[in-house]
């Protein structure tokens, strides 16, 4: 049986896929259809500063509102 992913995974996962655009955790949660804005928020604010991943007040890539937002620098 396959291992399902978890929502960091997921989220971390879609963040690499964007290729350095900016996310705010609302746009995520959206895409991933997560129940909760804070699902998304949990795994962001864990992966930012991490493994490439930076997260900071800027402009959402998707809905272009001003956000915590997070985004990979490879």
């Amino acid at each position: 049986m396959a291992r399902r992913s978890t929502i960091a995974e997921r989220v971390e996962a879609l963040v690499r896929r964007m290729e350095g655009t900016p996310l705010c955790d609302e746009c995520i949660a959206d895409r991933l259809d997560l129940s909760s804005i804070a699902q998304a928020s949990v795994a962001t604010s864990a992966a930012g500063g991490v493994g490439g991943f930076e997260r900071s007040k800027a402009q959402c890539g998707l809905c272009g509102e001003p956000r915590h937002v997070i985004r990979y620098k490879g």
